[in-house]
């Protein structure tokens, strides 16, 4: 399972804040909570209104995160020169978070993402905005598979986000993305399935409950990757128990060496 632990995000007040003033410390004790918690990747989104303050911002936080973490990063931006700035500044293969169907995103990305060594989250959205069901999900996903292959990135450095609606708004939302993602993996078994999953809960209380189900239920189908707060309770050792009723770790070895390690609490 590919863990990109979500927290520092600059649409959360706190994180905000910390990247405006330079607040190192609060910034590498989120990174370093979301590594204990089991994260493989540390997600980075310095979001600003003013583009060359975004730009400024990814750079500063990819030195200031992988100074003080062993972990690959995600960088997460729609702003391509942050994109860039994050990639010059990376030490270890990271994730670009993420291309799409929409073609001045596409147009731009694409060309980036061939000249760099980095994986690629590729979200299901188009110029006609988010999916609309199962059949256009799989339809998008295999458009954006053979547009990112075809400029010589390999499968297995893709993950497909279905896009997570909320259910508060679309009901058949979550069925749809799961019966999607059990397509996609059937069709592209290389390519991992992943993405911000959280906003399947938007607009609930109790949100947690929500999203550990969607989690549960998403591995059962093939998602193999998430965009994701560790740190939430039961999270990552539910992660590694669908694993194992998905048939993904084999002799369940993954969970039992959790076990061993104590970290099935």
């Amino acid at each position: 399972m590919i863990i990109i632990g979500e927290r520092i995000n600059a649409t959360r007040k706190s994180i905000a804040a910390a990247i405006s003033a330079r607040d190192e410390q609060h910034i590498i004790a989120t990174a370093i909570e979301q590594v204990a918690a089991g994260a493989n990747y540390i997600d980075l989104n310095g979001g600003d209104p003013k583009s060359e303050m975004e730009v400024a911002n990814m750079e500063w936080l990819v030195k200031l995160v992988q100074s003080n973490t062993d972990m690959p990063l995600c960088l997460d931006s729609a702003n391509i020169d942050a994109i860039k700035a994050g990639l010059a500044a990376a030490e270890k293969k990271p994730i670009v978070n993420s291309v799409s169907l929409e073609t001045e995103r596409l147009e731009a990305f694409l060309p980036v993402l061939t000249d760099n060594e980095c994986m690629v989250i590729a979200l299901c959205m188009s110029n006609e905005g988010m999916p609309a069901g199962t059949d256009d999900r799989v339809e998008r996903a295999g458009k954006l598979i053979e547009q990112i292959t075809g400029l010589g990135k390999k499968t297995d450095e893709i993950i497909i986000d279905p896009c997570f609606v909320p259910v508060s708004t679309d009901p058949q939302s979550a069925r749809n993305t799961c019966e999607a993602i059990r397509i996609i993996h059937e069709n592209h078994p290389e390519v991992h399935i992943g993405g911000g999953l959280s906003n399947t809960s938007f607009g609930l209380p109790g949100r947690k409950f929500i999203n550990l189900a969607m989690m549960a239920t998403c591995i059962y189908f093939g998602m193999d990757s998430a965009i994701v707060d560790p740190c939430t309770p039961n999270m990552v050792p539910l992660m590694l128990a669908g694993e194992v009723l998905g048939a993904t770790d084999e002799w369940c070895a993954n969970y039992v060496a959790a076990h061993r390690e104590g970290k099935l609490k």
